[in-house]
């Protein structure tokens, strides 16, 4: 599995992001322009063009059961792009690539990241930063044994932020999003269904603060 991401935000602002639609496709020239949120284009363009530099340079990582992580700098997004990915949308909205049939791919974004997997399985991915919680949303989302993690933790944001990306990794995984009355137990639910969620913390070498990335996958049969 390979995992892209970007978080030099600064480095791409709207009269960047306007130069690199000029470089998509026209089914994702479309869907683009028809975003209204300056922020929100950037993400959708971002991501496409992550997916693109995978598929174009990373295929042996791709198929690796091994997950290989690297951070994009934005020079990337201007290369010349020799892989065309075609969306389709299953049941429930998740993308899936219509002319690459045995790849899966998750895009996330947050605002500290945008990340992108792209694997030979199903695969889902979450990105988070820093964020803050109210005791009614810890006791909405969390379970008893997650509460208690996060009140000993030295950085309960943080941890927070880590715990919800697991959940939303998996959701994501299942293809469904997220099911409110299985937040508590989706880590439950991801095991019961073969599916492993592995977290780790980012620290980019150059961009915005750390974040944490969690990422679902079948376990190995």
């Amino acid at each position: 599995m390979l995992i892209y991401y970007f978080n030099d935000f600064d480095a791409v602002q709207e009269d960047i992001v306007e130069s690199l639609i000029q470089k998509l496709p026209a089914q994702q020239t479309e869907l683009v322009r028809s975003i209204k949120s300056p922020a929100h284009r950037r993400e959708q363009v971002v991501g496409y063009l992550m997916l693109i530099l995978a598929l174009q340079r990373q295929m042996s990582a791709i198929r690796r059961r091994t997950i290989t992580i690297k951070q994009v700098p934005h020079s990337s997004f201007f290369l010349s792009h020799t892989a065309v990915p075609h969306w389709g949308f299953g049941e429930h909205g998740k993308p899936y690539l219509t002319n690459y049939p045995d790849i899966h791919f998750n895009i996330s974004h947050c605002d500290k990241a945008i990340a992108v997997a792209v694997s030979n399985h199903e695969v889902g991915i979450d990105v988070e930063g820093r964020r803050r919680f109210n005791e009614s949303l810890l006791q909405r989302a969390m379970n008893d044994e997650e509460q208690a993690a996060i009140h000993k933790s030295s950085d309960p944001e943080m941890e927070f932020a880590k715990l919800w990306t697991r959940k939303e990794a998996y959701f994501k995984w299942t293809g469904t999003g997220i099911l409110l009355d299985h937040l508590k137990s989706a880590e439950a639910d991801a095991k019961e269904a073969g599916c492993i969620v592995k977290s780790r913390l980012i620290t980019p070498e150059f961009g915005n603060d750390s974040f944490y990335l969690s990422v679902a996958e079948k376990e190995d049969e």
